[in-house]
């Protein structure tokens, strides 16, 4: 029989998001369900994002920029960098896809903390490549294990930080002494920063300085957390010229929209608001930890703007907080099977959680 379809895809399954909110809150008979399971802004875009799409929706029937020039240039300001330095995606996924497009092929190796973001695995199988699973030190990404399991065949290392689900970070010193470590001649490094914004430890690394001393380091970063713009899908990559350059050669011509090149370029002019959105994250993560350990729960600390917290009977809590009106996350789903993932919400909604828990 004719075989249609590639056999690398057959160990993939498809990722569900789940339910949209109003379909999931009529069946539950309920008037109110808050998502804190996917880890979304809990105050939502900046005004200034709400009125740019609006101003901007009458143009919608034109082709947006195909290289979302004045957003490279606004973020290249804000980051100290050449806008020949950054490249804008459908979210920080279609940039995994297109680094795996780029660079990827049958007999690499690519090595990946695990668990992690789904999106690192899906998208270097579906390349061909083999993924080299490193599995967590607890709840922290071991790169001594990882630069053991780096070849002649890696073409690529993944780090999260902070972590996917774990919401723990990387630091500075042993960042730096990894990717020394790594030599002359080294695969590629992607450093995922989509939580950076939440995070209030002092020696945690920043990425995109660290470029110019390792040119082979391409760090992510994204809108959909900090700005809000989770539903718009913008995020983007620094890199050197030339990781860029290759990377547009497998970008499709038009790939973020204009209703998210406008709500961007607002949501950078606007640091007040993403200012209040930290401000609050942080304010809130620190009063739903310390209510969950006045409860006896555990959980590392948390350095995003969620939490993975250890539960008894994961599923039945989950199910037992959904019929009560709120969303979190099975951390089965994410490789953590008796945990909950949980996001930093509003403080009545972190109070509604403690209060059922």
């Amino acid at each position: 029989m004719r075989r249609l379809w590639r056999p690398v895809l057959d160990p993939l399954v498809p990722y569900d998001a789940g339910k949209p909110l109003e379909v999931l809150a009529e069946e539950l008979g309920l008037a109110e369900l808050v998502r804190l399971s996917a880890n979304e802004s809990p105050l939502g875009p900046s005004p200034r994002v709400v009125a740019a799409v609006a101003r901007e929706a009458a143009r919608v029937h034109l082709y947006p920029d195909g290289g979302s020039t004045a957003l490279r240039e606004a973020l290249a300001r804000r980051l100290g960098v050449m806008p020949g330095e950054l490249v804008v995606g459908n979210g920080a996924d279609e940039l995994i896809g297109l680094l795996a497009r780029a660079a990827f092929e049958p007999g690499d190796e690519v090595v990946v903390p695990h668990p992690s973001f789904e999106p690192y695995t899906s998208s270097a199988t579906i390349a061909g490549a083999r993924v080299v699973p490193s599995p967590l030190a607890g709840y922290e990404t071991d790169l001594e294990d990882m630069r053991r399991k780096v070849g002649e065949r890696t073409k690529a290392v993944i780090i999260c930080s902070p972590h996917n689900p774990a919401a723990t970070i990387v630091r500075l010193t042993p960042l730096v002494a990894f990717l020394d470590a790594l030599g002359a001649d080294p695969p590629l490094v992607v450093l995922d920063e989509a939580y950076r914004d939440f995070v209030d430890e002092p020696d945690y690394p920043d990425g995109v300085a660290l470029l110019r001393r390792y040119p082979r380091l391409l760090v992510l970063q994204t809108f959909s957390k900090i700005a809000g713009l989770a539903g718009l899908r913008v995020g983007y990559a620094v890199a050197s010229g030339e990781t860029i350059g290759w990377l547009n050669r497998v970008r499709e011509p038009y790939n973020v929209n204009r209703l998210g090149q406008v709500a961007a370029l607002a949501a950078l002019e606007d640091r007040d608001h993403w200012e209040k959105t930290r401000r609050v994250v942080l304010e809130e993560r620190a009063f739903l930890s310390a209510g969950l350990r006045a409860r006896g729960y555990a959980f590392p600390p948390s350095q995003a703007n969620f939490l993975l917290v250890k539960v008894p009977d994961a599923p039945a809590l989950r199910e037992k907080l959904l019929r009560a009106g709120i969303v979190v996350r099975d951390g089965a789903g994410v490789g953590f099977p008796g945990h909950l993932r949980i996001s930093v919400g509003l403080r009545a909604t972190n109070e509604k959680l403690l209060g059922l828990l």
